[in-house]
């Protein structure tokens, strides 16, 4: 497998050391400069701890400005456009397209095609999920941790690093090369974060929380049992909780870096209840009596590693019941931007400066509550009040980076519009199998909110705008309702492509557990990706390599074609994409043999990304997580495109495609294309103020 293997250079990592341990501040790092000997500062300062806040220089003739607003709809917007006056603005006096996404139209697929102006044969970014095919076991894609390292078991001497499973170069940093000055906040999926030397980076999805996941909540509940909270399927980190006034109870935190078996760091934390609507928290030095209701303030939250390093985080808590149960919400665990223990930005400290003049700020790149809402230990209320603060935050980010920074270029991306689809669009569609008319009349126009909001942003940023500015709107992927799942693997079995051992037809374990790897031609991982079991690249693959495996999954892919739901008798299949008609480039062999895209209303079922074969082919699909798009047919599951420019003639009546992306905005900016990119550059008449 090929892919990028740099996390930073060492003047990076000095400059990184020099924020945690040189002015010993650093999360993780010692709180005594008295143990970094003089030589050790003087080779650190020599190696980049001198320098100071990057010089911005004079401001441009003309910006270009990006905003991204991730799974934004272009029928929904058209449906919308009444009450989006910024955006209408946009479609009568300058471009809206629809944008064409990636094969499968998935966040991390697209967005990767966005930055690196690469198809993912090319960026190797096919899916979440990252298959060992040796193994048949499923990872996450995008970061891989390498753990911080530890001088005398006492004192940090490396941070935690990352390197990516994403092959090719951001288009920023191709901008940075040819002198180019940039802002790039919260790009999904573009984690560990490349050195730049005229820019500034923030993290976004991809970013883990300090328990390096995606975002593990707590959830502590009196009626619950111990063994009841121990089950693994109730989702978060579940704690059971004796009944009474006052509690003692801990917080689950990051990984020990000193424990060989890798066990967790915990805090205490007390509870008391303050009256039947409040609960009086405190933990790490803090205090404070939080309302039923309400999200509390930061938390800050110190794990503490050696007597000499501590790990520094911050969360917020929500009170839900207090009488006659006691019941607590914690939100996932974000590295404390003031003090990170990881690079949350490039250069690193940059996080401090953005925490020092707009407040502190989420740093997980699952960034919003979706997973306590799906596990239903949040409400709808409690999730809506987490995605506007949210959006104040970005929006407080993107407004200071757009007035302090003299760059040519400012990208950001909000992935609010994504989030609040994935889990309300059950509110606006009554066939939903969670459909409710109670939450629908207070909820139900949620997501038509977080487009609004969208079009205040857009109106701020272009009130900010020079007459020579290019502004440019985009959205990686559309949406559609998820009404039922498919499970893959339950139909690969009934088809005869998969064996499970004992001749079983379903299994409830997931990850592959249970198949006959001596009688099995398919698997199917991910969002919608299968896999032929292929001799000499699978661990115990049956199906030779060439025109044995292109005819299997031919096989495969002509009854997808025809597979009918028999609940609706219509078809749940659209089409299905073979990976050497669908992808080119140095990464294809690293993809899915085959993808499927499904019928508006269909997704792959919940157990089929983690390699699942429950009993059934299709289900009704009854968890709040009720929008996708992963799976979806790509031409059907298109993004948007709206700028202040006019497209010219050339590419009028064409559709461009996410991949046009990178090759448009370096041409905009007078930078050289790579050859290797997939897309072209959108040719527009003529650029604000005449030029």
């Amino acid at each position: 497998m090929t892919m990028n293997t740099a996390t930073r250079s060492p003047r990076t990592a000095a400059r990184f050391a020099c924020d945690s341990i040189g002015v010993c501040r650093g999360a993780g790092a010692v709180r005594c400069a008295t143990v970094v000997s003089s030589m050790v500062l003087a080779i650190l300062f020599a190696a980049g701890c001198g320098e100071g806040r990057r010089d911005d220089g004079p401001a441009p003739s003309r910006r270009v400005v990006v905003l991204g607003f991730d799974g934004v709809d272009p029928n929904l917007l058209e449906q919308w456009r009444d009450k989006l006056p910024n955006v209408s603005k946009f479609m009568d006096s300058g471009t809206f397209r629809r944008l064409q996404s990636t094969t499968p139209p998935a966040s991390c697929t697209a967005w990767s095609s966005f930055t690196t102006g690469l198809n993912p044969g090319g960026h190797g970014i096919f899916d979440f999920i990252l298959r060992d095919p040796k193994t048949y076991l499923p990872d996450r894609t995008g970061a891989v941790s390498h753990a911080a390292e530890y001088r005398f078991g006492l004192f940090p001497k490396t941070p935690e690093t990352f390197t990516s499973t994403m092959s090719g170069q951001a288009f920023w940093t191709t901008a940075d090369h040819a002198g180019k000055r940039s802002v790039v906040l919260r790009v999904p999926c573009i984690y560990p974060l490349e050195e730049l030397q005229h820019g500034y980076e923030q993290g976004g999805l991809g970013l883990p929380d300090m328990r390096g996941s995606e975002g593990t909540f707590h959830y502590w509940s009196s009626d619950l049992s111990p063994r009841d909270a121990a089950n693994p399927d109730l989702g978060g980190k579940v704690l059971s909780l004796a009944n009474a006034k006052d509690v003692e109870t801990v917080i689950e935190g990051p990984v020990n870096p000193l424990s060989p078996s890798h066990e967790r760091l915990s805090i205490p934390l007390k509870l008391k209840a303050a009256g039947k609507d409040a609960l009086t928290i405190e933990t790490s030095g803090r205090t404070e009596t939080v309302e039923m209701g309400r999200w509390s303030d930061w938390f800050r939250l110190g794990f503490k590693v050696t007597p000499l390093s501590t790990l520094h985080g911050m969360a917020r808590f929500r009170v839900l019941e207090v009488e006659p149960n006691l019941r607590l919400y914690l939100s996932p665990i974000n590295h404390d931007p003031a003090d990170p223990a990881i690079a949350l930005t490039e250069p690193p400290s940059y996080s401090k400066e953005l925490q020092r003049a707009v407040g502190d700020f989420k740093t997980v790149g699952w960034n919003h509550e979706t997973w306590g809402l799906n596990e239903e230990r949040i409400d709808e209320e409690a999730f809506m009040q987490d995605i506007w603060n949210t959006f104040r935050e970005t929006e407080a980010i993107t407004m200071h980076e757009l007035e302090d920074k003299k760059t040519e270029l400012l990208v950001s991306v909000f992935v609010e519009t994504d989030r609040t689809s994935h889990m309300m669009y059950r509110l606006m569609d009554p066939e939903h199998p969670r459909y409710d008319a109670a939450l629908a009349a207070k909820y139900g126009d949620s997501i038509q909110k977080t487009y609004q909001r969208m079009d205040e942003i857009i109106g701020k940023v272009s009130a900010k705008l020079g007459p020579k500015d290019v502004l440019l709107i985009l959205s990686d992927h559309g949406f559609h309702s998820w009404r039922r799942g498919f499970n893959v693997n339950s139909w690969l079995i009934e088809q005869g492509f998969m064996t499970l051992k004992g001749g079983a037809k379903s299994t409830e374990r997931k990850f592959l557990q249970d198949v006959d790897w001596s009688k099995t031609k398919a698997y199917a991982l991910g969002v919608g990706g299968i896999y032929i079991n292929q001799q000499g690249r699978e661990g115990k693959g049956i199906v030779k390599a060439g025109d044995e495996s292109e005819r299997v999954a031919k096989d495969i892919a002509a009854r997808l074609r025809k597979v009918v739901d028999p609940k609706t008798g219509k078809p749940a299949v659209a089409e299905v994409y073979l990976a050497k008609e669908t992808w080119k480039g140095a990464r294809l062999a690293d993809g899915q043999d085959l993808q499927i895209g499904m019928v508006p209303g269909y997704r792959v079922s919940s157990a089929t990304p983690l390699g699942g074969a429950p009993e059934g082919l299709f289900e009704d699909n009854k968890k709040k997580w009720s929008g996708d798009h992963a799976t979806s047919q790509t031409s059907a599951t298109e993004g948007i495109l709206l700028s202040n420019l006019k497209l010219g003639t050339q590419d009028e009546a064409a559709t461009p495609s996410i991949l046009d992306m990178a090759p448009t905005i370096l041409t905009l900016l007078g930078v050289a294309v790579p050859p290797e990119y997939d897309g072209h550059a959108l040719a527009f008449t003529a650029a604000p103020g005449g030029e």
